[in-house]
C-alpha cells in the first residue's frame, strides 16, 4: 500500500509541476500567472516551494526552463523519476 501512495505522490507533484510550468508561460496580463506573485498564506504555494526545491530548482529558474514546453516537460519527468 505505501509504494501506491509514493507513486500517487509522484504522479500529484508531476501534475503540479506541469501546470506550473502551463502557468509560467502565461501573459503577464493573465491571473493565473499573477497570483503566482501574490504574498498570499497558501497551502498550493508552500507545496510547490518544497517541489521545487527537492527538484533542485529555484522559482526563477522555473520561470526560465517553462517557457519551452517540451524541455519543461522533460525535466519535470526527470526530476519526478530520480525521486521515486
Amino acid at each position: 500500500m505505501e509504494k501506491k501512495l509514493d507513486k500517487l505522490e509522484m504522479v500529484i507533484q508531476e501534475r503540479r509541476m506541469r501546470w506550473l510550468g502551463h502557468v509560467t508561460r502565461m501573459d503577464e496580463v493573465c491571473i493565473p500567472k499573477q497570483a503566482l506573485h501574490w504574498e498570499v498564506v497558501g497551502f498550493w504555494r508552500d507545496v510547490v516551494r518544497k517541489d521545487l526545491q527537492r527538484m533542485g530548482l529555484t522559482w526563477e529558474e522555473v520561470e526560465a526552463l517553462a517557457q519551452d514546453r517540451h524541455s519543461w516537460h522533460q525535466r519535470v519527468a526527470l526530476c519526478i523519476g530520480d525521486a521515486g
